[in-house]
């Protein structure tokens, strides 16, 4: 190869734990020889034997055309272990990226490369993901050269993967992508190899990123390494078993139909209890002394069921647990099944936001009921001249992609109340979007707000639904029912959605509040205890 030469290059640091080289490499059977160029030393290159096989779709035409006829293909790879600056660089060719093992990769090695070296006014894709419930990986690309604020990122909710661009460094090649490794096409040989390397393991150890646009991509990380999340895995089944659970708890993982989920339950015996909620210490009781490990808390399932004790969902018992674990100096936090680290500064931030919102300034009535349904018609029919019910009461609003509720509860024409269980991320990102899309509307479109005076009794109809509310003359009021003695929190990630709806609708003249309902003692100790044949039939299990 000349030094003119351009190579396609995909590359990959090795964690700095990892001493032997070989630890890297998957299989056995791989050919490997010492590269060197004149007296220079570069590294260990090892291939794999290539075997041909017909295409797999010949096998579509088996028995009417001969084998032979579709020829052969034939999948090679390799990879180069290079040893720079007392770190493992592994390069791969082919399908060599099929021999290395990942838990021994850095992560985000070629992310943090890209965000020193790329020119951020020059950016030709971007890979995000979500941490909603579900998360949704998206990639946006431009058609032409862009800066980061025309690929629509949400540098609070959006989990930057990766990103492609042009780098400042023209010695770097015209085009530069990073995820886990960096991919780029540059003038290289061997000979300059190592040169190049260096500039990439410079990169990697700069923070010169975080002075720039890309300053918020720290605030939030999902851990992807494997051996990491063991540890943070332990170091909470660790705190839950010596009783440190004052940021452990168990949440529902997904949105539910609360109407229908009366209780949960952690076992399919016919004679385990329903409970109104789920709780940590419960669920350790449901264990009966075996050890709660992590394999454990995968295999066995947490229950909603309904008023008959039939099982409406279920999920893995992990999937339920929220933790907050301080480990050294980060901060990282257990969320529908997966381990992020956080930003201290960041979650500091988010913290204190929620510490300041206004909380709600009047009373509700403690929850005592089977479903959020009947709570908010039961504060109705006992205080019928200052609440009227919207709950359930959608309206169709022109241009509307889906019906839209416009709250559970008004208070004295001028407070809209959006009442729910306590729960996890997803729903309640679903509750704050119900109340932002609602509130939106009602400022916006005169329509939607002819379309609530007609869901509304006479008493407590709007008085003028032509003129644009003025600033600060109505409430959104977030009521989260919480069997907490403590005051209300929410998990980190539902800040952070409230902290987003909460700015959007003050930006348009509501006054935004949070309140807690409480539950009734009464309602806290009521159990369940099922016994009848219906209920034995149900829960068999297969």
């Amino acid at each position: 190869m000349s030094a003119q030469s351009k190579a396609d290059l995909s590359i990959y640091l090795v964690k700095e734990s990892v001493k032997a080289p070989l630890q890297i490499i998957k299989g056995s059977d791989l050919a490997s020889f010492p590269i060197r160029v004149g007296t220079q030393d570069i590294g260990t290159l090892f291939i794999k034997d290539a075997h041909s096989n017909p295409p797999r779709w010949a096998r579509f035409f088996k028995g009417v055309v001969p084998e032979a006829e579709f020829g052969r293909n034939s999948s090679t790879g390799a990879v180069l272990l290079v040893s720079l600056h007392k770190r493992i660089f592994v390069l791969t060719f082919g399908q060599g990226r099929h021999l290395i093992d990942s838990e021994h990769i850095e992560t985000n090695f070629g992310l943090r490369v890209a965000l020193n070296c790329l020119d951020p006014n020059s950016l030709r894709s971007i890979d995000k993901a979500s941490f909603e419930t579900y998360p949704k990986q998206s990639r946006e690309q431009s058609g032409r050269a862009a800066e980061l604020q025309y690929f629509g990122v949400d540098v609070e909710r959006d989990l930057l993967r990766g990103v492609t661009g042009i780098p400042k460094d023209k010695s770097l090649g015209e085009r530069l992508s990073g995820m886990d490794s960096v991919k780029l096409n540059v003038g290289v040989d061997l000979s300059s190899l190592k040169g190049l390397l260096s500039k990439l393991i410079a990169a990697f150890q700069s923070d010169s990123y975080k002075k720039g646009v890309f300053s918020w991509v720290d605030h939030i990380g999902e851990v992807k390494d494997p051996t990491l999340a063991q540890t943070l895995d332990q170091e909470l089944i660790t705190r839950i078993l010596k009783g440190d659970t004052a940021n452990v708890w168990l949440s529902v993982p997904e949105i539910i139909d609360w109407n229908r989920v009366v209780g949960f339950r952690y076992s399919t015996s016919s004679y385990a209890p329903t409970y109104y909620d789920i709780r940590l210490n419960e669920f350790m009781q449901s264990l009966k002394g075996k050890e709660l490990t992590k394999d454990r808390l995968l295999k066995r399932k947490i229950y909603g069921v309904d008023v008959d004790h039939y099982p409406v969902f279920d999920r893995p018992a992990y999937y339920f647990l929220y933790g907050e674990v301080s480990l050294g100096s980060e901060i990282y936090l257990l969320n529908n099944g997966k381990w992020y680290r956080i930003n201290k500064q960041y979650a500091r931030q988010v913290n204190e936001f929620f510490a300041n919102v206004r909380r709600y300034d009047k009373t509700l009535p403690d929850y005592e009921d089977t479903a959020e349904g009947d709570y908010n018609k039961r504060v109705v029919r006992q205080n019928p001249d200052e609440f009227a019910l919207l709950d359930k009461k959608n309206v169709y609003p022109p241009g509307a992609a889906s019906p839209v509720e416009p709250c559970d509860l008004l208070r004295s024409r001028q407070e809209f109340i959006h009442v729910k269980r306590y729960g996890g991320s997803s729903l309640f990102s679903h509750l704050f979007n119900q109340g932002l899309v609602s509130g939106e509307l009602f400022q916006m479109q005169q329509e939607f707000r002819e379309l609530i005076n007609g869901k509304l009794p006479p008493q407590h109809r709007l008085t003028n639904v032509v003129a644009r509310p003025t600033a600060g003359s109505y409430r959104v009021v977030f009521a989260i029912i919480s069997e907490s003695t403590n005051p209300l929190s929410l998990p980190f990630f539902s800040k952070i959605s409230f902290k987003q709806t909460f700015n959007r609708l003050e930006a348009i003249g509501f006054v935004v509040m949070i309140a807690k309902i409480s539950v009734s003692d009464a309602k806290k100790k009521k159990q369940n205890l099922p016994g009848s044949k219906k209920t034995k039939v149900l829960f068999q299990t297969k």
